[in-house]
């Protein structure tokens, strides 16, 4: 059984409306009726005030649900590509910077050593990023029904 009926089986076995369903949760009635409906589904810490409020296992409410659960998974995959991309944007444009203001300084060794400090950064920044690409491949080879 997927995580929307157990949602809708649960509220009308403790003859709450979606509104009322809602409001323990602080979402919204349309909220409860997108999770009913699957068009969304509750995060995990809502499904643990579920589990809790009702006492039903975690392992019931999602158990049978794939669907839910790979959305959870590309869902997390995409929050951990966001931050390793916000990682590689701050090497590649901060070394990107050093190595333009550089351009317009005087010569000297400072500015010799700021220099390979921006395209240190710069190495470092494309090193991330290809060894990060190569996982997301991977991940999403393996998980091509995302």
């Amino acid at each position: 059984m997927d995580i929307g009926k157990q949602i809708l089986n649960i509220r009308k076995e403790h003859q709450l409306t979606q509104e009322e369903f809602g409001r323990l949760f602080h979402v919204t009635r349309q909220t409860v009726s997108n999770w009913e409906n699957r068009k969304s589904f509750p995060d995990l810490q809502i499904l643990v005030e579920i589990s809790n409020e009702f006492d039903v296992s975690l392992d019931t409410l999602l158990k049978g649900d794939s669907k839910m659960i790979k959305e959870m998974d590309k869902e997390r995959v995409m929050g951990m590509i966001k931050h390793e991309q916000s990682i590689t944007d701050f090497f590649t444009g901060a070394g990107t910077g050093i190595v333009v203001s550089c351009l317009f300084s005087p010569n000297s060794a400072i500015r010799t050593a700021a220099i390979l400090v921006g395209l240190a950064m710069i190495g470092i920044g494309w090193y991330r990023k290809a060894i990060y690409d190569r996982k997301v491949i991977q991940f999403f080879n393996g998980h091509q029904d995302m």
